[in-house]
């Protein structure tokens, strides 16, 4: 009994010991998607200091920031690694590129759509991204007018839908003089008819918004998963990357490597993201979030062209035209009509309930990031731990 038990032993260690190598080769990264910075309030808006905290901690936390090319090219080793991707082409990016990620050696992706660039007050202009494309930023297409890369859409106006992935390659490549293999999927809607058209044209990569862990050879290179960063979710990621950090990244399981070499496994698997499963998808990514919505409850066609026009206007968040840029710069002109006067006792009392909330406020976002951290960390790790004891298990009696 104590002879089949030592023999066993020796070759249960022998297993663990062949099956090391298969982990330590694991490559992976964290993709991190952002869109504007400044001091507007909205959700997806992050202050140029808070950007700057998120990357110092993350660098702090022992991550490499890693380009796209790095990334196509295979010049990546373990899986503590962050790509930077920045959608929709703002203004604020050029600020944000020079006064921050330059210094950091970070080279981001940027996802840019055509339409607005040059046109609006709020977007770069060609010259500002020609530089950035001069200085490595990796550019990628976000479609041509920002559009729903949807069959819906794909059948409706087919034209439109086509516009979004040819035209808006086409003009990215002779404005840059770049070649452009990359689209980022608008709202992270994607569909099949759009990876088709993709391909098609000329695509290799499609970046979408699953949040996992990016693991090399890509399972899909045109579903390539990202976390979207907002104000209500950066500190409970951030501490949720600084706590993966501490992990040994370089352990994963059989059931990784495998969809990573069964590429008919991971065709099977796509998550491809439709408008009827967009609003659930990005409500769990950001709290209280109608900016970005799409209006998806009209299950009927419209009848006319006036329909048409008003049931799509929410397709177009950053497209503005010509009489409503007048309007936006005549009312920013109007005199802010002055306050009425109040008593200091009353001014107090009101300083004294802004401060309460103010600190309330802060005390929840400092619980919501312990426990976000805690869930993310609990299910990564109870899924890898129970994956890999499962494998070695069935390689044993194997």
């Amino acid at each position: 009994m104590n002879r089949v038990i030592i023999k066993l032993s020796i070759i249960f260690t022998i297993v663990l010991t062949s099956l090391t190598p298969l982990f330590s080769q694991t490559k992976g990264m964290y993709v991190l998607c952002y869109h504007t910075f400044g001091d507007k309030k909205d959700p997806y808006t992050l202050a140029y200091s808070t950007l700057k905290v998120n990357l110092e901690s993350l660098k702090r936390a022992g991550y490499k920031f890693v380009s796209f090319e790095d990334v196509v090219s295979g010049n990546i080793e373990g899986t503590k690694n962050i790509l930077v991707t920045i959608d929709d082409g703002n203004k604020s990016v050029y600020e944000a590129y020079f006064s921050i990620m330059k210094p950091l050696g970070i080279k981001p992706v940027l996802g840019i759509y055509p339409a607005i660039i040059g046109r609006v007050h709020y977007a770069l202009t060609w010259e500002e991204l020609r530089r950035l494309s001069a200085e490595g930023c990796y550019i990628a297409s976000h479609g041509y007018h920002h559009m729903f890369l949807s069959e819906k859409y794909s059948k409706e106006e087919p034209e439109s839908f086509k516009k979004e992935i040819y035209y808006s390659k086409k003009v990215l490549e002779e404005k840059l003089g770049r070649k452009i293999e990359a689209m980022v999927y608008p709202f992270g809607v994607y569909s099949n008819i759009a990876v088709a058209e993709m391909k098609n044209a000329g695509y290799k990569y499609g970046l979408c918004l699953t949040q996992k862990m990016a693991y090399l050879p890509f399972e899909d290179s045109f579903a390539i998963p990202r976390y979207m960063i907002t104000k209500p979710n950066q500190k409970g990621l951030m501490a949720f990357f600084a706590k993966k950090a501490q992990e040994n990244h370089n352990v994963s399981t059989l059931e990784d490597s495998k969809k990573e070499n069964n590429p008919k496994a991971a065709k099977k698997n796509v998550d491809i993201v439709s408008l009827q499963n967009y609003p659930q998808r990005i409500s769990k990514m950001v709290a209280n979030d109608i900016i970005f919505m799409p209006d998806n409850q009209q299950s009927e066609k419209p009848k006319n062209k006036k329909n048409i026009t008003k049931s799509r206007s929410n397709f177009k968040p950053y497209i503005h035209s010509a009489a409503d840029l007048k309007r936006i710069k005549k009312e920013s002109k109007k005199d802010v009509t002055p306050s009425k006067k109040i008593s200091d006792q009353e001014l107090n009392r009101k300083t004294t309930r802004h401060t309460f909330f103010r600190e309330l406020k802060e005390k929840l976002f400092d619980i919501e990031k312990e426990l976000t951290a805690y869930i993310h960390s609990f299910i990564d790790l109870a899924a890898t731990k129970t994956a890999f004891v499962r494998d070695r298990i069935v390689s044993f009696f194997s």
